[in-house]
């Protein structure tokens, strides 16, 4: 009998370990698999689940988060405009910061804190007219000025009279008044120091030009705020006056001012409208001839010999008894120059402060201090001095 061919001639190992392997393990691992893809199945299902449930706040996210995306990507491509914007809104916020709202502007005579404003209020009332009695004669020292002389020129050009003395005075400002208003214009070197705000500012020279018909100043500071310049001319520039600044900020464009708004008059007592000797010697005289027709509550004294700026000059010091004579000052001081004839040198003293005693010094009461130099009378004005397009002014 022949047996199978699959007995004699026997099953190759590979091919029986393969088949053991299906027949044994294949069962085991079957389940296995099983579980393994009705798993993932099973987590795709949740994290869509998950989805679907936190669906509605990741979308309100996104939309809240959506002009940052703008905004973020917008200033990347744009930042060439962003830095110029914002450089412009710094420059005008440091503008108005130092300049501060006036009436359609400010003023630049007092942001260098100067109107040079020579008027000069004494705080009296003004009496006019009234016949004036030389006869009662009162003793004055002063420690204010000092001539060369000193008392004996004192007595000998006011006789000892306090009233002949304060008559001397309203002489040489009646005399100034008529010099000046025949004049077209003059130039100077102009300083003041004043008490604002009720504090004494730093001492400020400019160099400054005067037109009389039609009032006209120009200024330019060689001291504090360097380089500025201000120019008013009345009747044009809708009454405001152009105010160019110094420094780095002469690259700003010249602002139009009010004279008589918060930040032009922020660092001045007057405003530009009073500047000038003419208006000093209106105001002055106008005071003294009061003054003259009270005849009371005040000292006056004249000092011949007395030099200023290397000028010999006439001195006149006025002392007010006690404040109802004057309210305002205490002591005031005018220099007149001898060849011109006009006021040089204003010194106003105020009285000491409430509930303050011992003696006032003129130091700590000092309100008001200008003077002139240099004066330079002219014959005619150049015709740009006062016109804004004057290329030297750069308005």
């Amino acid at each position: 009998m022949q047996l199978p061919k699959i007995l004699t001639t026997g099953v190759p190992m590979s091919k029986l370990a393969s088949l053991l392997k299906a027949v044994v393990v294949f069962p085991f691992q079957f389940p296995a698999r099983l579980v393994k893809v009705i798993g993932k199945a099973a987590w795709k299902m949740v994290w869509k689940l998950v989805g679907l449930v936190f669906h509605p706040v990741t979308w309100a996210l996104g939309q809240a988060f959506r002009p940052v995306r703008f905004a973020y990507r917008g200033t990347l491509s744009q930042f060439p405009n962003v830095l110029a914007a914002s450089i412009a809104v710094i420059s005008f916020l440091f503008v108005t910061a130092n300049f501060g709202p006036a009436v359609a502007d400010a003023d630049l005579v007092d942001d260098s804190g100067a109107v040079p404003t020579v008027e000069l209020d004494f705080g009296e009332s003004v009496f006019p007219g009234g016949d004036v009695d030389l006869g009662e004669d009162v003793a004055l020292g002063t420690d204010g000025f000092s001539g060369d002389s000193g008392d004996e020129s004192t007595e000998t050009a006011a006789g000892g009279s306090s009233r002949m003395a304060l008559l001397m005075q309203v002489l040489m400002l009646e005399k100034a008044e008529a010099v000046l208003s025949a004049l077209p214009g003059y130039t100077t070197t102009f300083s003041k120091q004043e008490v604002v705000g009720d504090e004494l500012t730093d001492e400020q020279v400019m160099e400054v030009k005067i037109r009389h018909e039609p009032f006209s100043v120009y200024m330019k500071w060689t001291t504090g705020h360097k380089g500025r310049q201000v120019l008013y001319v009345d009747g044009e520039h809708k009454g405001r006056m152009l105010v160019k600044l110094g420094g780095w900020k002469k690259r700003l464009p010249a602002l139009k001012l009010d004279p008589s708004g918060s930040m032009a008059m922020k660092e001045s007592r007057y405003p530009i409208t009073k500047a000038g000797l003419l208006e000093l010697v209106r105001e002055s005289l106008a005071i003294r001839r009061g003054e003259m027709a009270k005849s009371e509550g005040l000292r006056c004294q004249l000092i011949e010999n007395h030099e200023f700026d290397g000028r010999p000059c006439y001195a006149f010091v006025v002392e007010y008894a006690d404040r109802s004579a004057s309210d305002r000052y205490r002591k005031s001081e005018m220099l007149f120059d001898r060849e011109l004839g006009v006021p040089v040198l204003v010194r106003n003293y105020g009285w000491p402060a409430e509930g303050v005693e011992g003696d006032a010094t003129d130091e700590s009461t000092l309100v008001e201090f200008y003077t002139y130099r240099n004066i330079k009378f002219q014959s005619e004005i150049a015709g740009g001095d006062f016109d804004r397009a004057n290329k030297a002014y750069r308005f």
